[in-house]
This record gives C-alpha cells, structure tokens and sequence, in this order.
C-alpha cells in the first residue's frame, strides 16, 4: 500500500503544472536550504523555468523543473542528463547552481543573469534583454512568494 501511496504522490506531482505540491514545495526548501540559498528564490527560478513541471522541456532542449541543458547539467551534478526531469535531482541541481552562480558574482541579480543566459555572458556583460525581463520575472514571483501569494 506504501508503494502505491509513494507512486501515486510521484505521479500528482509530475502534472503538477501550475501548482506546487506541498511535496515538492517541503523538497525546495530541503535542497536550498542545504546550499544555503534563500528557499523563495530557488522557488521561484523553478516556478519561472517550468510552473513546477517536472516534464517541462523548453525550446532550446532545457529539461525539468530547474530546465537544464544537458552541458550544464552534467557539470553540476556529474549525473546522466535524463536525470534532469526527476524532481528531486532538479530541486537540488537547481539549488546547487544557483549557489554556485551566487558564489561566482556575489550578486542575486548577476546569478539570476546568468542561470538564464550563462555565467560567461554574465561576465562579459553581454546581458539580452530578454535575461534582463527573465531576471525581473523570477525576482517579481520571488517577491509574491515571500508575501504568501504564490
């Protein structure tokens, strides 16, 4: 019965579009918390990347909750690439960059930039336009998640 109980939280949460199960919301604090990065902001990367979706793919072939490249992904956390929809793997990966991102520019915005667009872009200064509104999206739904109206 506990198997089928844990199949049946696992499946609710992979059509969790547009919601966050207090699953996965509990395993986003779990993960941030354990990279000592602020359990709203990784909450809201997620939410931003992928409405909570863990079988999200976007255009450019970015996967999962935190929607990875497969370059990327491997260099974070060193796991197969097709790892990246599991949703805990995401939860922490996502978590883990972001901490790595923070730790490179000291500065939520530069990290935030550069989740989106790259750290060497970030670097150059080469920021689009469209990282500058992805930046202000996350920090908007960040913000909304902090006054409880996420």
């Amino acid at each position: 019965m506990k198997r089928w109980l844990a199949l049946g939280i696992l499946f609710l949460e992979a059509l969790a579009c547009g919601y966050v199960p207090k699953g996965l919301w509990e395993r986003t604090w779990y993960y941030a918390q354990a990279w000592g990065v602020d359990p709203y902001l990784v909450a809201a990367v997620v939410w931003t990347e992928s409405g909570y979706c863990p079988q999200a793919v976007g255009k450019a072939g970015e996967v999962g909750l935190g929607q990875f490249m497969p370059g990327t992904w491997v260099r974070t956390t060193g796991a197969p690439p097709e790892w990246r929809s599991h949703p805990d793997w995401a939860l922490w990966a996502t978590a883990k960059h972001l901490r790595e991102l923070w730790d490179a520019t000291h500065n939520w915005r530069l990290a935030l930039a550069a989740y989106n667009a790259g750290l060497g872009a970030v670097k150059a200064g080469r920021i689009p336009a469209s990282t500058r509104r992805y930046v202000e999206r996350v920090l908007a739904t960040y913000w909304a998640f902090r006054r409880g109206r996420g």
